[in-house]
């Protein structure tokens, strides 16, 4: 393995780390803003599954944390052990980066099912929410 092969990685990663920051910062205003005031049961519920959503992307973004150090270390120990084999330390710190984004784009795919799902609700349900 080439240690700068897990280096040029890391500008994706940072993308999908920002991305996934401004969803949760514009996540955060939305639960803000429907628990800034007394809400309805119905406001309430939708309000708890975004919370859950919230948790959603923290995960996903602290395993992209983690899996961009993990590349940094890789490409690192890529320098100092000039070894070629499949199974030595450089690559196992690749290998576990390689799992923490695959997790985290997993955790990512079922927020953005689970984002429509609430939405389609609240589409749904809007005629009944009273003003």
């Amino acid at each position: 393995m080439n240690w700068y092969l897990p280096i040029t990685i890391i500008p994706g990663l940072g993308m999908l780390i920002l991305s996934t920051t401004s969803q949760m910062m514009a996540l955060s205003s939305e639960i803000g803003n429907l628990l800034s005031n007394k809400c309805s049961k119905f406001q309430h519920m939708i309000s708890e599954r975004k919370i859950k959503q919230l948790g959603l992307l923290t995960r996903a973004s602290a395993l992209l944390y983690l899996a961009t150090g993990s590349y940094v270390l890789s490409g690192i120990l890529g320098v100092i052990f000039d070894n070629k084999s499949m199974l030595d330390l450089p690559s196992i710190a690749l290998y576990i980066g390689t799992i923490w984004v695959f997790v985290a784009l997993t955790l990512l795919i079922v927020y953005a099912f689970r984002a429509v799902s609430i939405r389609k609700m609240q589409f749904e349900n809007n005629h009944n929410i009273e003003d």
